[in-house]
């Protein structure tokens, strides 16, 4: 069965390998770059104190002016501050780390996961391959273990590149938080891999067509996920504000809005908590998405 595995699916393998290592390439570029970046901002507040010229974010007071001149020169190199300054460059960057892992995962896994009953029906292969000596169990079982393996080890080392990533533009979009990354670091491309994948296979062996199991797929996984992670936000034990202004600690995931009330939140805790249960129900749904394409596998007719 490894032999067999490897020769049906290592095209798949190496563009997925490819497209996984481009996007942890992407982000260690980035986040070098951006540190370079924030480098080059603290420089430039010292050049603007040396020349005794007001920082960006004073809006008044008195400052003793060396040189007009140096002053109007330097305070053109970083438009409207820290914040804007840094967003403005790096934007795309911030979302592709959000939003951009998850999707190519999404499609890494729906592509990968699809063919693997439906070709073998489009392709008459499966009158051989499922009654050989080996069981149609068996096949199902080792085909998708295996990739659905290979996928979470991807899913692991993306995430843990794109969470580095994310420490370097929170540093410069100062109004950011690491929450807003929750669903694409870490743990969670993890679950999000699998569950693709699996969500592919499903719909394949269901359909048992494999363009129609992809479209599907991605569909599904979507709602899917968006459902996973307003659950871990919404229905997972949270605090309450309290003190005089009702204000969350620092580095809280803030789940409502409000004035002189108070307002639930997740502390910053429990960050490690939430991404083991967005991990578990993640591959809870991918491992229904499996008995359910195994039960469409095996009623299927040869």
């Amino acid at each position: 069965m490894t032999c067999l595995i490897w020769r049906q699916h290592r095209g798949q393998a190496l563009w997925a390998i490819i497209t996984v290592a481009a996007l942890c390439l992407l982000a260690v570029n980035f986040g070098f770059s951006a540190a370079h970046w924030l480098a080059g901002y603290h420089s430039w507040l010292r050049q603007l104190a040396a020349a005794g010229c007001p920082p960006p974010t004073a809006h008044n007071g008195a400052f003793h002016v060396r040189s007009a001149a140096a002053c109007h020169a330097l305070k053109d190199r970083y438009p409207g501050g820290l914040q804007a300054a840094f967003a403005s460059r790096y934007n795309f960057a911030i979302l592709m780390s959000q939003y951009g892992l998850p999707a190519a995962f999404a499609l890494i896994g729906a592509l990968t996961g699809a063919p693997l009953v439906a070709r073998e029906v489009e392709q008459r292969t499966h009158l051989a391959a499922w009654t050989q000596s080996v069981s149609r169990r068996r096949w199902y079982a080792a085909k998708t273990s295996a990739l659905a393996t290979g996928l979470a080890v991807a899913g692991l080392i993306a995430g843990t590149v794109n969470a580095w990533l994310q420490h370097q533009l929170t540093a410069g979009d100062t109004t950011s938080s690491r929450w807003s990354w929750f669903a694409s670091v870490n743990l969670a491309p993890v679950g999000e891999a699998v569950l693709a994948f699996t969500l592919a296979v499903a719909f394949g062996a269901l359909l048992r067509r494999t363009l129609p199991a992809i479209g599907v797929a991605l569909a599904g996984f979507t709602v899917l996920l968006l459902a996973a992670r307003w659950s871990v936000q919404a229905l997972t034990p949270a605090s309450e504000t309290t003190g005089p202004h009702f204000t969350a600690p620092p580095g809280s995931w803030i789940l409502g809005s409000g004035t002189n009330a108070p307002v639930p939140y997740h502390p910053a805790s429990q960050y490690w908590a939430l991404q083991l249960i967005l991990l578990t129900a993640l591959l809870a749904l991918a491992a229904a998405a499996l008995a359910t394409g195994w039960h469409a596998t095996r009623t299927s007719p040869v």
